[in-house]
């Protein structure tokens, strides 16, 4: 049995979708959550949903009956340090074999509270007595969904960092990709692994797109995908950042997004690659400090460096930026 943590938040949410593509392992699949209604349809898809509290020792103790792996998706919750720490010790005294912890690039900081929340959790990953494998991913390319309205009414798009500031963004697919590579077999069959192949066993990974780009750059990629030529990029505050992404659930476009996306959820056949499309749910308060985190990091540390562990694990090229706005370039054209 292989159980997925925090299916109601993105990651999670994203993982469980992917993995569901193959309909023979479904049966073999259990996810947590706090909030069954995101996890609706993969209850209804013949997966195990549990709706527990993170900390109901009783409630974490039966989750794990029967449970050989462990995929710890690192929620946006704001008591997520201590939940994963509690998954962690009830792994380790239920015989569980392997857990992958989906970390944070960021988490080599030690100078930002939410970013340093994933270091906390990797030590306790460590310390198990689990095989263990990290994988720390960069900026998610479907993180600018949530800028694809404003981008489309205002026609620049706005981020806390200088315009020449380099970032290394991922896609979900890819990150979801190197998870099944490194828990399912690669033969016709996918099969859940009996154990963590060896080369992976204790490595660190960081998962990271195929190429370094600024804010020109972008607002480049986005003229090119939409015809629209005359995109500007704009250096904003951080608070800015931040009352934008509190507002969200205010906005009325934004809100009929999601309520548009959660009725295809609902009916999603898991057969492709639609989660990628989605937002899920406006950002929790966790997240968007994190958002600012690691913009912060990005600017004054000179974080994010493109590295090739993607297609060390899973032998392919990372997706580009560019696939990303081609296949979204409604979402961000102005309005005529």
């Amino acid at each position: 049995m292989l159980l997925i943590t925090s299916a109601d938040h993105y990651i999670g949410h994203c993982v469980t979708s992917h993995l569901a593509r193959y309909e023979h392992l479904r049966p073999q699949l259990r996810v947590l959550c706090q909030n069954k209604t995101t996890c609706l349809n993969f209850a209804n898809k013949g997966i195990d949903v549990r709706e527990i509290d993170y900390m109901h020792p009783n409630e974490v103790s039966k989750a794990f009956e029967g449970v050989d792996h462990m995929i710890l998706a690192v929620g946006n919750e704001a008591d997520r340090v201590a939940y994963c720490e509690h998954l962690c010790k009830v792994a380790s005294r239920s015989g569980v074999q392997s857990i992958i912890c989906i970390s944070h690039v960021g988490a080599v900081s030690s100078d930002h509270e939410m970013l340093a929340h994933y270091s906390f959790i990797e030590d306790e990953v460590i310390t198990s007595t689990c095989q263990w494998t990290i994988l720390r991913p960069d900026w998610i390319h479907q993180n600018f969904h949530l800028w694809s309205r404003y981008v489309e009414k205002h026609r620049h798009l706005p981020l806390p960092i200088p315009e020449k500031a380099e970032i290394c963004p991922l896609d979900i697919t890819d990150l979801c990709r190197a998870v099944e590579n490194l828990i399912i077999t690669s033969d016709h069959k996918k099969t859940i692994r009996p154990n963590l192949m060896d080369d992976h066993v204790g490595q660190v990974y960081t998962l990271t797109g195929p190429q370094a780009i600024n804010g020109k750059h972008l607002v480049h990629l986005l003229g090119k995908t939409t015809g629209y030529e005359k995109f500007q990029y704009r250096h904003v505050r951080p608070m800015d950042t931040g009352y934008y992404l509190d507002d969200l659930p205010k906005d009325i476009w934004f809100d009929a997004r999601v309520k548009h996306e959660k009725s295809q959820i609902y009916s999603d056949p898991l057969d492709g690659y639609e989660y990628r499309t989605r937002l899920l749910r406006a950002p929790t308060p966790t997240q968007i400090k994190t958002y600012l985190e690691y913009f912060d990091w990005v600017h004054n540390q000179a974080g994010s460096l493109c590295v090739p562990h993607i297609s060390t694990i899973t032998a392919l090229p990372p997706r580009s930026i560019r696939k990303f706005f081609q296949e979204n370039a409604n979402s961000f054209k102005p309005r005529v």
